[in-house]
């Protein structure tokens, strides 16, 4: 079963597009894995066949992403897939409890995000490639970087993102 699972999960991953991000660790370029978040719905109450106040919750499994930053203002090199921008792509710090690192809401719109402009971000083209850095430092703690122009995967609308971490100082 878990064969079958990685199978569908590469495929679905393969089917966004070329996208790839990394960032910088001691000068070179390590790959960010990409992560399929897991939704939980908690049901509410019923009253006459209407469900109210259900809760979705979205989080990634493990304590820790597998990406270490070097520092608190990482370098990244997104290449953007075939029809999406490099706005597309948001930053949204996770919060992180024992086991696993969970999103702060549930639909990506909805977190405290900062696009990959040149507003927040020093932002330079290479191929057809966008090496960005934070202009600001970023706290130490859980991070990813998502696509907001992605089809959600499945029905709770799962999202693939890329899990990485600021250490602490």
């Amino acid at each position: 079963m878990k064969y079958i699972f990685s199978i569908l999960f590469f495929l679905c991953a393969s089917a966004v597009g070329a996208q790839k991000v990394e960032v910088q660790v001691s000068g070179n370029w390590a790959e960010i894995p990409v992560q399929q978040t897991q939704s939980e719905l908690k049901p509410g109450w019923k009253i006459v066949d209407y469900q109210m106040k259900s809760k979705l919750t979205r989080y990634l499994s493990g304590a820790h992403a597998s990406q270490l930053a070097e520092d608190n203002r990482p370098v990244f090199r997104v290449t953007p897939g075939e029809e999406e921008v490099l706005v597309d792509y948001v930053l949204v710090r996770l919060k992180d409890t024992k086991y696993y690192r969970k999103m702060y809401k549930p639909l990506l719109i909805e977190c405290n995000y900062t696009r990959l402009e040149p507003k927040a971000f020093d932002v330079r083209a290479e191929g057809d490639s966008f090496i960005c850095q934070p202009r600001q430092p970023l706290a130490p703690g859980e991070y990813i970087l998502a696509c907001i122009s992605q089809r959600p995967i499945g029905e709770l609308q799962d999202l693939l993102v890329f899990p990485f971490c600021i250490p602490k100082e």
